[in-house]
């Protein structure tokens, strides 16, 4: 599948500000640098599971991001889709016929490239979508979006994130209706979507909110489960912690079992409905609605007789039945209903 792509060029008569954008770019803590191609990053936003990939011009890559010897993910090659043209054909391209006139500029590679996925939750685009037109204030640079109904009729400008958003819906209706319709996707609810991303949004403020408390953060992630794709997160038992709603928990259940020499503690995981562990822990946490629901429950290291009781008769699946996933085909917008028909021939 094709990614939407988006460029940042140099606005004339202005000069690329190249300091400010490798400060921009290493400020970010979400960005890595890919090993098999210092040219490209990848964005990876660990709290809501965003990702993407930025291209840069090489001369801009005097130390833009440190490489991450710990990310064993970014060993293997990166496969990317761009429909960034190859160097050669953008060469060739801007070579004028016999003619023809002179172009008024000629940009052989985008100072910036950033790859947005197609067919994934609406925050996906929005958080590239800002981090673009933050590099482009930052370094002083001018968007392109060239899709066919892409904004500005492919000419560079100041766009704002509404338009290029609104873009990014219109390239997806569009390979909707050139596939007839035969695409798979899941589709989240409304609600769904914004408790994800919601919690995800507030797990930095969190972390800090509670730090002095002890307690931990539990982050969410997208689930594969029975041919669907869900929020899931995991919680140990006996860890005090802020712990989202979402539609699977892996729970890591702590029990004391009694041996030879006296207790130790036993660990067994299962899969359970997010909202049946809601209702055991909801009567003894602190319940918060807003940017989404959670609960802050304080007393897992000595949980009252009720919650152990309940945790302990608790049923569920084993916890291979969910796999950690991406955002591949999951969805949040709505797509044409039905394929336009073509219209009938009435003549004879």
């Amino acid at each position: 599948m094709k990614t939407f792509d988006l460029f940042l060029v140099p606005s004339p008569p202005a000069a690329i500000d190249g300091e400010a954008l490798r400060r921009k770019l290493a400020d970010s803590p979400w960005l890595r640098q890919d090993r098999s191609d210092p040219t490209q990053l990848v964005y990876h936003n660990v709290d809501n599971s965003v990702r993407f990939f930025i291209l840069l011009d090489p001369t801009l890559l005097e130390s833009s991001v440190e490489k991450d010897p710990e990310d064993d993910n970014l060993d293997a090659p990166v496969v990317s889709t761009s429909v960034l043209p190859a160097q050669n054909e953008i060469e060739e391209s801007s070579v004028p016929l016999p003619g023809e006139d002179e172009p008024d500029l000629v940009i052989d590679t985008p100072t910036v490239t950033i790859n947005i996925p197609l067919f994934q939750p609406s925050e996906v685009a929005r958080e590239a979508i800002d981090f673009l037109l933050s590099l482009s204030t930052a370094a002083k640079l001018d968007a392109i979006d060239p899709q066919e109904a892409g904004v500005g009729g492919g000419e560079a400008g100041r766009y704002d994130a509404v338009e290029l958003f609104d873009s990014w819906i219109r390239a997806q209706k569009s390979i909707f209706l050139e596939l007839e319709g035969k695409l798979d996707f899941v589709r989240w609810s409304d609600e769904r979507s914004r408790n994800f991303f919601g919690y995800a949004s507030s797990c930095s403020g969190l972390r800090e909110k509670y730090r002095d408390e002890g307690l931990a953060v539990v982050p969410v992630q997208p689930a594969s489960y029975n041919d669907d794709v869900l929020s899931l997160c995991v919680w140990r038992s006996d860890v005090p912690a802020v712990i989202p709603l979402t539609d699977l928990v892996l729970l890591e259940r702590v029990r004391q079992k009694r041996t030879f020499f006296g207790t130790k503690k036993v660990t067994e995981e299962l899969l359970i409905p997010g909202d049946k562990l809601w209702k055991i822990l909801s009567p003894f946490a602190q319940v918060i609605d807003e940017p989404a629901p959670m609960l802050v429950f304080r007393e897992a290291a000595l949980p009252p007789s009720q919650v152990t009781n309940d945790l302990a008769e608790l049923k569920g699946e084993a916890a291979a039945a969910a796999r950690r996933t991406e955002f591949d085909g999951v969805i949040d917008f709505d797509l044409p209903t039905a394929v336009p028909e073509q219209e009938a021939d009435l003549e004879g």
